[in-house]
């Protein structure tokens, strides 16, 4: 009888994985501050746990197909209903846009780094990533080299807008010419909440019907546990993620807290919040002689290579000394010393100042 592995896809083993494992330990060990995955460490508000727990009490029902959320969400947008789908995070979204343009030996274009759950999915359809590193030394996408890189393989191409790790916005310009390229684009706006002075690319999706936008309730709304996300597209595109994502992907309860949290208003705090944290982890990082790219997430990258310390040390000490857990970055360009830090608690971030002066 043949081996059960065997017997399963083989680039279920081989696709590279996304791992959640971090999470594990963060909630066996409470007393660790939780600022390495970009969570928001705001909780709801009273009435979003209300809301949700009102509709708890209608748990026994499916699930509607939300128009009233979908069309609050248009409006957001300047766009109807019918250009919205509703996903279970935007992690659903990455999964789900794989499946519906990428067949086995196709090209899936993005940058390196880039965030590890795209590759992953890809992975998972057997098709393969080609990723472009970015510019040295601003780390801003290598556009040239994106553009020489696609080929009549090239089946997506994902733009992070602003990029996940290192908060750079790319210029209009150069977006574009992505656009024009006439291959299904991925924008992923997770993190534009964070800096509203720079608006979505609704504009793009309305000129390129293969263009469309990811958002998610995850990182400003700080819904990350309740799992909420949706795609701004063509009525064309919204179907077919429709048919992509599971009937009743969202619970009740998700679409209750995603509409009541658009009605609070909270987001705006939550922003205020980080931004202002972050403020004070640019000065204090600087001050050390650290290099911090421009946090427009509510994650910032940081080059300490000066410091000769590697990213792994870095993260290590951050646990040691002060029961932090912060990110570990890859190399990047070859060159070791990156790491990434978000705002948690009050007094989780006032943790991360003195680790910043005591070990640098």
């Amino acid at each position: 009888m043949a081996d059960i592995k065997d017997l399963i896809n083989p680039y279920v083993w081989t696709a590279p994985e996304y791992n959640t494992g971090i999470l594990d330990k963060a909630w066996a060990q409470p007393e660790m501050g939780r600022m390495m995955l970009n969570e928001n460490p705001v909780p709801p508000s009273d009435a979003v746990v209300e809301a949700i727990t009102d509709m708890a009490k209608r748990g026994n029902r499916y699930p509607d197909r939300a128009y009233r959320l979908r069309e609050k969400l248009g409006k957001l947008h300047g766009v109807a209903a019918e250009n919205i789908a509703l996903a279970n995070g935007s992690s659903e979204t990455i999964d789900a846009m794989m499946r519906i343009f990428l067949q086995p030996g196709d090209e899936f274009l993005c940058s390196n780094p880039t965030f590890e759950m795209f590759p992953s999915r890809a992975g998972l359809c057997n098709a393969k990533t080609v990723q472009v590193n970015l510019r040295e030394p601003d780390l801003q996408y290598d556009v040239p080299a994106m553009l020489a890189a696609v080929t009549d393989k090239t089946k997506l191409i994902l733009i992070i807008n602003p990029n996940n790790p290192t908060g750079i916005f790319i210029e209009d310009d150069d977006l574009i010419k992505f656009c024009e390229l006439g291959i299904p684009l991925c924008i992923d706006e997770a993190y534009l909440d964070y800096h509203p002075q720079v608006e979505a690319k609704i504009d793009l999706v309305k000129k390129y019907p293969h263009v469309f936008l990811s958002h998610t309730f995850s990182k400003a709304f700080g819904l990350a546990g309740v799992r909420f996300g949706y795609v701004v597209a063509s009525p064309t595109l919204v179907d077919a993620f429709n048919l992509m994502y599971l009937p009743w992907n969202l619970s009740l309860m998700a679409m209750a807290a995603a509409e009541a949290i658009l009605d609070t208003g909270e987001v705006k705090e939550k922003v205020k919040y980080n931004n202002e944290w972050m403020a004070t982890f640019v000065k204090e990082l600087e001050a050390k002689g650290l290099k911090p790219f421009p946090p427009h997430g509510n994650y910032m990258l940081i080059d300490a290579s000066s410091s000769g310390k590697t990213s792994a040390e870095i993260v290590q000490a951050g646990a040691d000394m002060q029961k932090l857990f912060i990110k570990s970055i890859k190399p990047i360009n070859g060159k070791e010393g990156y790491f990434r830090v978000t705002p948690g608690t009050p007094e989780e971030s006032e943790r991360f100042v003195t680790f910043v002066r005591e070990y640098f």
